[in-house]
């Protein structure tokens, strides 16, 4: 099983602090990441592109900002992680845990999200347009000025 090594966060982390003049963003494009374990981690603005996050532990996690097109996390559990503004355009969640997960401003346009369990998610100014939550847990969900166009299955 892939992850993402100690010196690729640390990296990473020296890339955010000085703004990206030293260090290096983490770049994950195309890995498989299933299974890995990944919680608490600060992975903000990293690039995640086709990367399969299946049944992955991202508990706590900060992906703000990252980019997660054509991107994958069925069954991953995402309860109270930070993906507020991250581009998650047509990315499947099937499955996926994202109890208390900060989604504001996120683009979720035409992603699965079926199955899923949606409580006390916050998706304030989200893009959901398109976005299929059939079958998903929806309670307490928080959907302030959230674009929802379209979107199936919202109870």
């Amino acid at each position: 099983m892939a992850s993402i090594t100690p010196q690729e966060v640390e990296a990473h982390q020296l890339w955010l602090q000085s703004e990206g003049t030293e260090g290096k963003q983490a770049d994950e494009t195309g890995l498989d990441l299933s299974g890995a374990d990944l919680a608490g981690l600060n992975l903000a603005r990293g690039q995640f592109v086709g990367t399969v996050f299946d049944h992955a532990y991202l508990s706590g996690t900060n992906f703000s900002g990252a980019d997660f097109s054509g991107a994958t996390f069925e069954g991953a559990d995402l309860t109270a992680a930070d993906l507020s503004g991250a581009d998650l355009g047509g990315v499947t969640l099937s499955g996926a845990n994202l109890t208390g997960a900060n989604l504001k401003g996120a683009d979720l346009s035409g992603a699965r999200l079926v199955g899923c369990n949606l409580s006390h998610a916050d998706f304030t100014d989200a893009d959901l347009i398109a976005a299929d939550l059939s079958g998903s847990l929806q309670s307490c969900m928080i959907l302030t000025g959230a674009k929802l166009n379209d979107t199936q299955g919202l109870d």
